[in-house]
């Protein structure tokens, strides 16, 4: 016989909860882990790393302290950690799991895959990964002079760094 209470409503209730205004970005994180085939090790390494990112998605404890704090049964490398590391960043939203300004932009530029774009995608992992900071003094003179840009050039990398979120954890739990 059929029933009205089946799997199908339970199923609407936990898609209910899982998009319900509380949900955190650990919550987030850990749902999209539980859909990623990885090793039982892997997985070990995931939930150390999603527990020490924060809110915005900055991973708040540094590579080797998570390395060190693992079980020394496990025998892992750091590269381990890392590669496990840049899964989590592929997570949505990407960018999750930074360590630094840089990598949260660099990782979001990565995910451009629009050929028009190619040249100024290239340009704006110029300017953040060796004049972050005269971007962030907005002198865009002295960018154009070091990274040998003209101005149309570099007016298009900077549209495209201004549309990446340094913040990506804000969108899934707004404070």
């Amino acid at each position: 016989s059929y029933s009205s209470s089946g799997s199908a409503e339970g199923e609407y209730s936990d898609f209910e909860s899982r998009n319900s205004a509380s949900e955190t970005l650990q919550d987030h994180l850990l749902w999209q882990l539980n859909l990623t085939p990885m090793s039982e090790t892997d997985e070990l390494i995931a939930l150390a790393l999603i527990d020490a990112i924060d809110a915005n998605g900055l991973l708040t404890v540094d590579i080797e302290s998570i390395h060190t704090g693992l079980d020394p049964s496990l025998e892992l490398e750091l590269d381990e950690v890392l590669a496990v590391l840049h899964r989590i960043q592929q997570f949505d939203p990407v960018g999750v799991g930074y360590r630094n300004l840089a990598e949260c932009l660099l990782i979001q530029l990565n995910q451009f895959t629009n050929p028009d774009l190619a040249i100024a995608v290239k340009n704006a992992k110029t300017i953040i990964t060796e004049h972050i900071g005269l971007l962030g003094t907005r002198d865009y003179a002295q960018i154009m002079r070091r990274a040998k840009l003209k101005e149309p050039e570099l007016k298009q990398a900077i549209e495209i760094i201004e549309g990446l979120n340094p913040r990506p954890g804000a969108e899934i739990a707004p404070p």
